[in-house]
């Protein structure tokens, strides 16, 4: 496969790391502490998109400003918890950026996570300054599935929509990717290849590894 991409914008859970099941540990302790009941594998309401909007899904309400953001915080510090030293990179992505690297192609960090997790993970694997550009859900006033944060990547690295290349795991991020205007290869931890073709993904790998074989 010929490489033509000028940026890879990579989302972060799920995709550079494998930390979802982590996440869905937290969110049943989290909804365990605040209804009482937790939450069975797949519950659909930790797919919004940005933690508080799975905050209120979960309980059902609107919670706002002082309250919302100490709920945020509860659930993420629960994360951290259960997630401190067992981090690890998807194999072949520490490969994969040098690949890039050598190539002089800009790498960005693409996520609906708030800064107080990607601060978390990135120092848990030893990335904080493995990024050309870092945007989380703080950066757009509307994360994934909308296109947003992959536009203002691509604004801010000054490369079109459609010279970009997304990494994601989910179908929500995918779709994201696609209504931003750029070619989607997805990485399988959390979806299968139907489904991401399905969603919109060009290509799918399950691992950095498997894709560097495709695009050698």
């Amino acid at each position: 496969m010929d490489f033509p991409f000028k940026a890879v914008l990579f989302d972060m859970d799920g995709t550079i790391t494998d930390t979802t099941p982590l996440h869905d540990a937290a969110w049943d302790d989290f909804a365990r502490a605040h209804t009482g009941q937790g939450l069975n594998p797949g519950d659909p309401r930790l797919v919004p998109g940005r933690t508080i909007d799975v905050v209120r899904a979960i309980l059902g309400r609107q919670v706002q400003g002082a309250e919302a953001q100490r709920l945020h915080d509860d659930k993420e510090q629960r994360f951290h918890t259960l997630a401190r030293g067992k981090l690890n990179t998807l194999p072949g992505f520490a490969r994969y950026r040098r690949w890039l690297r050598m190539r002089h192609i800009p790498v960005a960090l693409v996520t609906n996570a708030p800064r107080i997790n990607i601060d978390f993970t990135l120092h848990e694997l030893q990335l904080e300054y493995g990024f050309d550009l870092i945007l989380g859900a703080e950066d757009t006033e509307r994360g994934k599935p909308h296109p947003d944060p992959f536009l203002e990547a691509c604004r801010r690295l000054k490369v079109a929509p459609q010279d970009a290349l997304v990494h994601e795991d989910s179908a929500l991020g995918i779709a994201a990717g696609v209504a931003a205007g750029c070619k989607v290869a997805a990485i399988l931890t959390g979806i299968s290849p139907a489904a991401a073709r399905s969603a919109g993904a060009r290509w799918s790998a399950d691992n950095f590894e498997q894709w560097l074989a495709q695009i050698n």
